[in-house]
């Protein structure tokens, strides 16, 4: 991002800014750039992703590089690291995004030291999707921007960060994700992906009933209930969700609460999701969830299978319950 002289932000010239900005780049390793978009974050759309992926797929394919590097905005960085979580199993090489909370040309940024510190994970981190920032690496769909006005911009509420860089760099190697375990049901990436299913943070007083007309044409919907998983399940939104799930549209519920796993039957209100047919999402972060959802329906599976396997872990993205 560059700031013109109305101030407002708006996508750089990556190439002349990284060449002018971190001129040590070329100290670190050979490398080549590529702009398959350079849009707002906040503009990116699932089609962008499959573009993304493919590409991603191509330079893998062809054993060119050693690791990959993202630069992407902040804003939906969550996002595109989770899809391409999914899109992207059984990586041989690292793929690592990373952005920067001020502009890599103005004073202060923190996007330069993210770059460079992205690409040293990229040759030597992890054979999976990854986010790099201030100093920390977080496995991609374990990852959300939880800051604004700091540089500890992202952070992984229920995942351990799989590296750290300080004076030299420290792994948690047990932590990465196997590279043999590719889900099957992932390959190859699909042609198109599914319109995102509706979010809806649940608050006292909400009147359900007035979504209700609207949701006729939602595959899916994820409610973000309180706690372990608690509604307040009175007789409007157990008729609407039961007729919801009858008409052939998909409940998930996942907590607000950013840290810990959904236990959907703990308390009695939880337990009467669980019998309208609603699934949970367990310890996924939205940004997980939503495009675990988008790519499983992308490879066409129907909807008890995709209920399924949402609460599996396919590619490190939720911690499953112990027997």
């Amino acid at each position: 991002m560059r700031a013109p002289k109305d101030g407002a932000l708006e996508p750089a010239h990556i190439l002349q800014d990284l060449a002018q900005w971190i001129p040590e780049l070329d100290q670190l390793a050979d490398y080549s750039v590529e702009v398959v978009a350079n849009v707002d974050s906040s503009q990116i759309k699932p089609d962008l992703w499959l573009t993304l992926a493919r590409r991603i797929e191509r330079s893998v394919e062809a054993s060119d590089c050693d690791g990959i590097v993202v630069l992407h905005g902040t804003d939906t960085m969550g996002f595109t690291a989770s899809a391409l979580s999914y899109l992207l199993p059984g990586l041989s090489l690292p793929v690592v995004l990373t952005g920067g909370q001020r502009p890599l040309a103005e004073p202060r940024t923190d996007a330069r030291n993210n770059v460079l510190g992205a690409i040293e994970t990229a040759l030597h981190g992890p054979k999976e999707v990854l986010v790099f920032f201030n100093n920390l690496v977080f496995r991609g769909n374990r990852s959300s921007k939880t800051a604004i006005g700091d540089f500890d911009g992202f952070s992984s509420p229920n995942f351990p960060e799989l590296g750290r860089a300080g004076i030299s760099w420290e792994w948690n190697k047990s932590l990465f994700w196997p590279e043999t375990r590719r889900p099957s049901v992932f390959q190859p990436i699909p042609d198109v992906l599914p319109s995102a299913p509706w979010v809806i943070p649940w608050v006292p007083g909400l009147d359900f009933s007035g979504l209700q007309p609207a949701l006729a044409n939602q595959w899916a919907i994820i409610l973000e209930a309180f706690g372990t998983g608690n509604l307040p399940v009175d007789e409007g939104l157990s008729e609407a969700l039961s007729g919801y799930v009858a008409d052939g549209g998909m409940v998930f519920i996942r907590s607000q609460v950013p840290r810990g796993s959904i236990k959907l039957g703990t308390y009695r209100p939880g337990r009467a999701l669980l019998e309208m047919g609603a699934r949970d999402g367990l310890d996924m972060t939205r940004e997980a969830m939503v495009t675990k959802l988008m790519v499983l329906k992308g490879y066409g599976l129907g909807r008890q299978k995709i209920g399924h396997m949402v609460g599996r872990n396919l590619v490190g993205e939720l911690t499953e319950p112990q027997p």
